[in-house]
């Protein structure tokens, strides 16, 4: 190569290298890359996809980590995960479309995000909402709180506190807390009127329209996800019926019970069990074979299927020998590529856009490690990606790691 074109490439790989790094620095988005996050017409799709393609604002099925833990904007992407250094804290990451940089969602100067000051950092949190102009996080310091926050991590605001309504009667232990198109709800025991506890989910619209917290007459949703059009759905264990919940009239309906491990809407479930993907209608109780994948499973091994809008993603996981591998399909259930083997015990999909899968495989913790283009589907050669996180001490991370297995 002449000494000019090296010049002229070297330049372009520093101009992006120092927009990467203002990236970091700011520890937030940069400029939109697209208004919406659409889909885009990649020649491996095919088929018809019963997936909504709208990823903005919503909390969506298919995603691993916690539920609520993954938000998409129009400038990037938030995951909900941890440090691995510390585990058991919460830790709020962000990437831009298409940056290979994932940082933690601090702009202060003066932090190294190493502790509990950093604006990253929270006590017991795991969901992220974006409601179009604001981020919310649901925080358990105490009682469960959600903050409101702008899109850098500043300005953070307590705009939901549970100490503030004592009159609910609850008791003192909360768990299965997430935010999920904008209503924050959380599992606790409550006196009834006949003073006994009973297990109540618990909700409050984000919106500020409910003066107080209002309870689910169905304590069944507690494992609340969403249908990807705003719709609230419980989806549990296998065997366990699915429900659906209407925020505006407070009525839970039964559907169907849960087949498999797939996507469930209001109407329709898509799902795989030993190695076939079915499609059921619950108004007719038909169940179709969509696709037999050949894929049988062996001692030790579960299968798991997430459904986007573009594409289907079977996850088969070994847990003796601690590795997945994953197989892609388009909507006509072809096969588009698949990865062999990712080491780790706690590998998922923990967020999906418009061009990418995020995978976390870090065994104590959740962290956003890997990425996939969906470029790369149809091609022949799917490569993982890995993640450039500045924020993260990996040497300390591997002593803690071997600490905890006893290494």
């Amino acid at each position: 190569m002449k000494a000019k074109q090296m010049g002229a490439l070297l330049l372009a790989v520093l101009m992006l290298s120092m927009l990467a790094g203002c990236g970091t620095k700011a520890g937030g988005p940069s400029s939109p890359s697209s208004t919406e996050n659409e889909t885009p017409a990649y020649p491996w799709m095919a088929g018809e996809s019963p997936i909504p393609d709208r990823r903005i604002g919503l909390t969506r099925q298919g995603i691993g980590g916690w539920v609520g833990g993954f938000a998409v904007t129009e400038t990037g992407y938030y995951i909900m995960g941890n440090d691995p250094c510390i585990p058991g804290d919460s830790c709020l990451f962000y990437g831009d479309h298409g940056s290979d940089t994932i940082v933690k969602l601090c702009g202060r100067p003066d932090c190294d995000h190493l502790n509990k000051d950093c604006n990253a950092w929270f006590d017991s949190s795991d969901s992220v909402y974006y409601d179009g102009s604001y981020l919310f996080v649901n925080d358990t310091p105490g009682t469960p709180r959600v903050i409101r926050m702008d899109l850098d991590g500043g300005n953070q605001e307590v705009v939901f506190d549970l100490a503030n309504f004592s009159s609910l009667r609850l008791g003192s232990q909360y768990s299965m807390m997430r935010i999920i198109n904008g209503i924050f709800s959380f599992s606790a025991t409550r006196l009834n009127e006949s003073g006994e506890r009973e297990p109540s989910v618990v909700y409050y619209k984000l919106d500020g329209s409910m003066e107080e917290p209002g309870i689910v007459p169905e304590s069944r949703m507690a494992m609340m996800e969403s249908d990807g059009e705003g719709n609230f759905i419980s989806i549990a264990t296998k065997g366990a019926m699915i429900l659906a919940w209407d925020p505006e009239t407070n009525e839970v309906r039964e559907l169907t019970e849960k087949r498999g491990s797939g996507y469930y809407g209001m109407e329709d479930a898509w799902y795989v069990n030993d190695g076939v993907i079915y499609h059921l209608n619950y108004a007719s109780g038909k169940e179709e074979v969509l696709l037999d994948t050949g894929l049988r499973l062996e001692e030790n091994e579960s299968m798991s299927l997430s459904c986007f809008p573009d594409h289907l993603a079977l996850q088969v996981d070994n847990s003796k020998s601690a590795y997945s591998s994953f197989y892609f399909y388009n909507w006509a259930m072809e096969p588009i590529g698949q990865i062999d083997r990712i080491d780790g015990s706690l590998i998922m999909i923990c967020g999906e856009t418009a061009d990418r899968l995020i995978i976390s495989s870090y065994p104590i913790s959740i962290v956003p490690q890997y990425y996939v283009e969906k470029s790369d589907f149809g091609t022949g050669h799917v490569e993982l990606h890995e993640f450039n996180m500045p924020d993260i001490d990996w040497a300390a991370a591997e002593e803690k790691l071997n600490s905890i297995s006893g290494n």
